[in-house]
């Protein structure tokens, strides 16, 4: 059975696993997937560095949690009711149409939560120069991509604001030619993938999850 890794940006680049195949050594991964990440932000216009303002409060104030979840709850009426103030912010959630309603209020209301100060800290190293490294500041993710020996697909939403798919492309052309896989769901006359739409919007059972089963079936069988 495949082990495989789906990486989401700062949540699983601390993984001893998926930083020992990207060091060169064998992590017993059979496989990557990452869906909408990036180890470097500074090629694109992503809305992710909205967030970037909370880092300096946060480390001089020596806040542990910054209460984002908390935040959007708030935020979210008026995004979804006259005058829709706020309506850019379902935007960078969903695309239009891709999303149920309900599931989309969901979302928003029940799956943010607080982000630990040290995570949002290391997050702004991704729109510096070298991209994104741990909290050392010593080790630059970037740096060793090209000694990856594990297949990765990364897969990118051709609407997606937050993680953009130049974005996106910019760490996948560092990973060798014969292990990297992209692909960028979306098509011109629709449907649109925005960032949580890889995962729940209403096209991603049909297109996006048999994606992943053929490319995890694959290297299943290599």
């Amino acid at each position: 059975m495949t082990l495989a890794a789906f990486v989401r940006l700062g949540c699983s680049l601390e993984n001893g696993r998926v930083r020992e195949c990207w060091d060169g050594r064998d992590s017993g991964l059979a496989a990557i997937v990452t869906l909408a990440s990036s180890l470097d932000y500074t090629p694109s216009n992503s809305r992710l560095k909205l967030l970037l303002p909370l880092a300096d409060p946060a480390q001089v104030l020596n806040v542990p949690v910054v209460p984002l979840g908390a935040m959007l709850s708030a935020a979210y009426p008026l995004s979804t009711r006259p005058p829709y103030v706020l309506s850019w912010l379902n935007d960078l959630i969903s695309a239009q149409d891709m999303m149920h309603p309900e599931l989309l209020e969901k979302l928003v209301l029940n799956n943010f939560c607080t982000i630990p100060a040290k995570l949002l800290i290391q997050l702004t190293t991704a729109f510096r120069d070298h991209g994104l490294c741990d909290r050392s500041g010593k080790f630059f993710y970037k740096d060793h991509l090209h000694k990856s020996s594990v297949p990765v697909l990364a897969i990118a939403g051709d609407q997606d604001l937050i993680c953009p798919p130049e974005a996106v492309e910019e760490t996948v052309r560092l990973i060798p030619e014969h292990l990297a896989t992209y692909k960028v769901f979306g098509e011109p006359g629709g449907p649109h993938y925005a960032h949580y739409d890889l995962v729940g919007g209403r096209k991603a059972v049909e297109q996006v999850y048999p994606c992943i089963i053929e490319f995890l079936t694959r290297c299943d069988l290599t």
